[in-house]
């Protein structure tokens, strides 16, 4: 029985992040077509700013790291390690995506809505995804998972910990 709790939870969490990403995507609202990127691999570190907008990126020998801040006024860093891969992605100003991978694990952080903070942290192998949306604040990582304010979602499958928060709905396992 308790599978079938999980698997209820799961997919509407999918179904969150689907509908938050894809609505912060087509909407564009808010996001200014200023753009700050990063990306490096294999032992290779890059930082830019560029008005209000900042990135950064940094990769360990066999990593990965990609940093998008596309709002134009909010932040995007990104660390891996041991064959890591990170990616964080601010789409709204006065947001900051945060990703952090070693070992083999993929961190994946977004911000979709204003005032908005994620953070992911993957390792040995895992995978983390954090979606922080309108005020909303989603960590995955070695403690589990963490949801509160606005709009947030975040899942980390080392642990396998998941919540999705939104105004009274507030689902974690």
């Amino acid at each position: 029985m308790r599978i079938k709790k999980f698997a209820v939870r799961g997919l509407v969490l999918a179904a969150g992040l689907a509908g938050c990403v894809g609505f912060a995507g087509l909407s564009g609202e808010g996001v200014s077509s200023a753009s700050t990127h990063c990306s490096v691999s294999n032992g290779h570190q890059v930082e830019r700013v560029e008005g209000r907008s900042g990135c950064g990126a940094k990769a360990g020998l066999g990593s990965r790291a990609t940093a998008d801040e596309r709002s134009g006024g909010g932040t995007a860093i990104s660390v891996s390690d041991n064959g890591g891969n990170a990616a964080a992605y601010n789409l709204q100003p006065g947001s900051t995506a945060l990703a952090g991978a070693n070992s083999r694990g993929n961190a994946y952080s977004v911000t979709t809505g204003p005032s908005a903070l994620s953070v992911a942290q993957a390792r040995r192998g895992g995978t983390t995804v954090a979606v922080g949306g309108w005020g909303g604040e989603a960590y995955a990582g070695p403690e589990g998972a963490r949801c509160s304010g606005g709009f947030a979602a975040a899942f980390d499958t080392n642990t396998g910990k998941a919540c999705l928060h939104s105004g009274s709905i507030d689902l974690r396992n």
